[in-house]
């Protein structure tokens, strides 16, 4: 199944209807962002999900008044962990070993491999790698949304420490840094022409390294 279909349809809604979106497509929505690439896997950010109405509202507070959040069925916050440390990287070596074949212990080089690689950034640097692959998953997670005729509106016009005080995500060493609203669009709206820059201008083939 192409994607191109789906993707050609959707576009970035302000203002959902009032339909309810199904827990299966939600469920299908998460599994794709968990399912998404990571850098050597270590899946430095976790997925929020927020459909209480009350907490949207409130959340809403913190979007600058834009009309998303009191609108939609569903809000998907990504927060990315405020520190990628050896503690992250046993962890998903836990998981390795835990969920695969592997041996216990049997790829700890490649452990020690990673540590080495993080411990050269700075933690600046290691927030932007967090964040950088929380993106990659909200891409998924739209995707899929898009193939189940789910609307999606990603957005980063925020305040990040508003919705991290709101729901408590310091305290639990993570930091909105993308939300998401989901939904159905009004049976009246209008799909605007979408508009991006040509095939043969976007796509650069044959390059050649200098």
């Amino acid at each position: 199944m192409s994607l191109i279909p789906a993707l050609s349809q959707r576009f970035s809604l302000k203002q959902f209807s009032s339909q309810k979106v199904s827990d299966e497509d939600i469920n299908g929505m998460t599994e794709a962002a968990r399912l998404s690439v990571s850098a050597f896997g270590l899946q430095p950010y976790r997925l929020i999900v927020i459909d209480d109405r009350d907490t949207l509202n409130a959340l809403a507070a913190h979007t600058f008044g834009q009309t998303q959040l009191p609108s939609c069925s569903h809000l998907f916050i990504f927060a990315n962990e405020t520190e990628i440390t050896d503690k992250t990287v046993d962890a998903y070596f836990d998981r390795i070993y835990s969920q695969t074949s592997a041996e216990a212990g049997s790829q700890a080089g490649y452990a020690d491999y990673i540590k080495s690689y993080y411990a050269g950034q700075t933690p600046e640097q290691k927030v932007q790698v967090a964040q950088q692959q929380a993106f990659i998953a909200l891409g998924s997670l739209i995707a899929e949304g898009a193939l189940r005729g789910v609307d999606t509106c990603p957005m980063t016009g925020f305040s990040p420490a508003g919705i991290n005080k709101a729901l408590g995500l310091t305290e639990r060493g993570l930091n909105a840094c993308v939300i998401c609203a989901a939904g159905y669009r009004l049976e009246d709206a209008v799909v605007p022409e979408k508009v991006r820059v040509p095939a043969d201008e976007f796509t650069l083939r044959g390059l050649a390294a200098v």
